[in-house]
Formats: C-alpha cells, structure tokens, sequence
C-alpha cells in the first residue's frame, strides 16, 4: 500500500524531471540564448543584449555528431546567425552572412559587392541600408568608407560574414571564413538588455523583444 505522500512525491519528482528534459532538449536542439558582449553588431545589437537564436532554420542539430544536422540547409544572405568560432570552437559569437558558398565578395569603399552587385544604398534618414533588392532583404550598418577587401570566391563548404559595424574588423575580414559546420542558429529576438554604464546596471525595456534585422 502506498501512503499519499509517496505518491505526492513521485508526482513532483516526475514533473520536476520532465521540465528539466524539456529544458534540456530545447536548449541543445530548438534554441540558443546568448549574451552580446560588444558593440561589433551595432546599430542592430548592442552590447548589453540577450539575444535567442532559432537552432531549427539550418536543420535539425544531431546529437553527438558535431555540426551535423539532419535536413540541412545553408543560411542565406542577410541572415544574423551565431556559429562556433573558427579559432576557438568553445567561442559562440554572432555575424552576418555576407557570401554562400560559391559567391565572390569584395569591398571597395567600404561597399559591398556580392557577384559584382553592391549591396550598400542611403535611405532617407541618411541611415546605411545594406540589402539585395532582388533577393528582398536589408538591414542597417554603421559604414565606414575606409573598408577594402580584395575580391575573393567562398569555397564550397565556408561562409563569408561581416559585423555590421564597419569600423569593427573582428570578422571574416580578419580571421577569415566560417565552416558550414560551425553555425549553430539564426538570431531572432532581444529578450533582455541591459546597459552596465558608470551610472549603474538598469534594463533597457524598449530594448525587450525587438525582433532583429
């Protein structure tokens, strides 16, 4: 005969166990929270930001079997995606894709040309829009007319991606190109900001769940 706080036990301990798998499963496979530690993806990111990356855009990650997925896809030009870093593959850091695979990219002036077509326009802000209108996506920049790159072919198998803020090299301009392999998930959505000025920590509330370019 089981007494009732046996059984009240083994319920809480069972729901108790299933939260923790659910946790679990969606933070290794559906989603990915990470914090932005810098101003490399200004205007759209700011450092201070909790951001969620959607794992399942690229496929479905397989356990156990490092940058595989099951239906894999290639992100797309404009996508904000975080990957493990080249150099240091425990380093999740976030870029946005320039060039697929296949494509040729340079910059000259600080514009971008994917295929020989510049990427960069004004917008009546006098904000940098950068985007394809043939492929439907932009997204702002902070420009820097100093950037050149001399123009180069991604191999089949790498991803050319740049931070969005120009005066910040720290991307495949400098460290190079990203392995397929190593992209974990498409950034979303800001969940939190916080802003850790000399005048102390505070949220940034019109900050909280901006969906991102």
């Amino acid at each position: 005969m089981k007494y009732p706080i046996q059984v009240l036990f083994r319920e809480y301990f069972e729901g108790i166990l299933a939260a923790v798998f659910l946790a679990l499963f969606l933070r290794f496979f559906v989603i990915s929270i990470l914090y932005v530690p810098t101003d490399n993806m200004e205007p759209n990111l700011k450092k201070g930001d909790f951001v969620v990356g959607w794992r399942l855009s690229y496929g479905f990650p397989l356990p156990l079997m490092r940058g595989e997925r099951l239906n894999a896809k290639i992100p797309q030009t404009g996508d904000l995606i975080s990957f493990r870093f080249p150099g240091d593959e425990n380093q999740i850091i976030i870029r946005r894709v320039v060039g697929l695979p296949g494509d040729r990219v340079k910059i000259e002036e600080g514009r971008v040309f994917v295929n020989g077509a510049a990427l960069v326009i004004s917008d009546p802000t006098n904000q940098v829009i950068e985007g394809s209108s043939d492929q439907n996506y932009e997204y702002p920049i902070v420009f820097n007319s100093q950037v050149e790159f001399k123009e180069m072919q991604i191999p089949k198998d790498r991803l050319f991606v740049l931070a969005d803020n120009r005066f910040r090299a720290d991307d495949s301009r400098d460290w190079g190109l990203v392995p397929l392999k190593n992209v974990e998930s498409e950034i979303s959505f800001i969940w939190l900001s916080m802003d850790n000025s000399s005048s102390g920590l505070r949220i940034l509330w019109d900050r909280m769940f901006q969906w991102v370019h």
